[in-house]
């Protein structure tokens, strides 16, 4: 790696603006809140708002393996302007989606900008991140994402309606968009990791290959079977709750992510003296007790006190996750595999919408949580394959 105590810092002017690029990206997902709502007042059948929810992450399944290798530290800045740009149109370009085909076009737009925005953001990422601190960046560039799925869900319901409806809500988030440019301005890779990162692009050879580590694929399915899990609590949780007699649904969120949040600046650092693969194996033992006993929703003391709980092993077990991936990673592929990482977290986001419209049209919500749950009880039957036979620290 590289030098002495220079490559030891943390934060540095380039690893603050990267978390508050972030931060508005991660807000793009967050006001999508009451999308399913949204979309049930339009004119579009009930049997496609599945899939349109999923289509935003279907482009980026598509797009990112092939834009992934070609994104480096050195360009990762202009695409990020770029795809700012695209997000900010698309945003705006929901004001003329009022049926299936003008909705598929403009959310199929939003998802190819969204993925190139991230795809670059983490790009920059992997040149900001000490090799001893990955543990500690990965915490709190999620708390930073975090902040999103914390702030908004809980004030969505009366801000749309003091605006006028979600539209007005999108236009906003269209031009606090544009402030991903002046912090662009601020990204440059210390020269010393720029160095170790100078392998750019890659072969499909180079990437088989990749993938041919045990470890690095066994992530990667356990990342997608988690955020198939995350998902259908997101984008389903708002009409149980209701169901259920909730006043207010996105309290959960809030308790969740406020959770999520304390456990990784309380524990951040103990991400990297800890076994990975230990912390990962309970967390998702305990989410899977989550979702069960949210099978079971007795009411709203029941629901805020599973936000805390879920909160508390989805904050430790996704920076976790991510961490080890950068561990176990050669240097010039760091890049390459945290965006396949977040590849995971996209296809989540498309099967779990998709998947879960379809479990909760026949089995209902009781069915649908417990679908949650036998997604991780199997990423947990996988954390065993992570451990490696020789001595050493994960």
């Amino acid at each position: 790696m590289s030098g002495t105590s220079s490559p030891e810092r943390l934060f540095t002017k380039e690893f603050l603006a990267l978390n508050g690029i972030a931060f508005l990206t991660f807000c793009n997902m967050a006001i999508f809140f009451q999308f399913y709502r949204y979309l049930q007042g339009l004119l579009i059948g009930p049997q496609w708002h599945g899939f349109l929810i999923a289509l935003f992450s279907i482009t980026g399944l598509i797009v990112r393996p092939f834009i992934s290798p070609f994104l480096h530290t050195g360009n990762a800045r202009l695409w990020m302007l770029v795809s700012t740009a695209g997000v900010t149109l698309s945003l705006w370009g929901y004001n003329l989606a009022g049926d299936f085909w003008s909705m598929f076009l403009v959310r199929a737009v939003h998802g190819i900008t969204y993925v190139v925005l991230g795809a670059a953001l983490n790009a920059s990422l992997v040149g900001l991140i000490p090799p001893s601190r990955s543990g500690q960046a990965f915490g709190l560039v999620t708390v930073i994402t975090l902040l999103p799925f914390a702030v908004v869900p809980p004030v969505l319901d009366q801000v749309t309606h003091s605006m006028g409806g979600l539209l007005p809500v999108l236009n906003a988030a269209a031009v606090l968009m544009l402030l991903v440019w002046p912090l662009s301005l601020a990204m440059k890779t210390p020269p010393d990791r720029e160095q170790d990162l100078a392998q750019s692009r890659f072969s499909l050879q180079d990437v088989m290959g990749n993938l041919k580590n045990k470890r690095v694929a066994v992530l990667l399915v356990i990342m997608l079977l988690l955020y198939s899990s995350f998902t259908p609590v997101f984008f389903f949780l708002e009409s149980y709750a209701k169901e259920m007699g909730v006043a207010n649904p996105g309290l959960f969120f809030t308790l969740s992510t406020m959770s999520e949040i304390g456990i990784r600046l309380a524990a951040g650092s103990l991400f990297d003296k800890m076994n990975k693969a230990s912390l990962i194996a309970g967390s998702l033992a305990g989410i899977t007790l989550g979702y069960l006993a949210l099978a079971h929703l007795s009411g709203e003391t029941m629901l805020y006190a599973l936000g805390i709980f879920l909160g508390l092993g989805w904050g430790i077990v996704m920076p976790v996750l991510n961490a080890l991936m950068f561990d176990i990673s050669p240097v010039h592929f760091r890049g390459l595999n945290t965006n396949l990482g977040v590849q995971m977290f996209q296809g989540g986001f498309f099967l779990g919408p998709l998947v879960g419209a379809f479990v909760l049209a026949h089995c209902g919500f009781r069915g649908l949580y417990y679908l949650c749950a036998c997604l991780t009880i199997v990423s947990l039957a996988l954390t065993p394959l992570l451990v490696i036979k020789k001595k050493g620290r994960l």
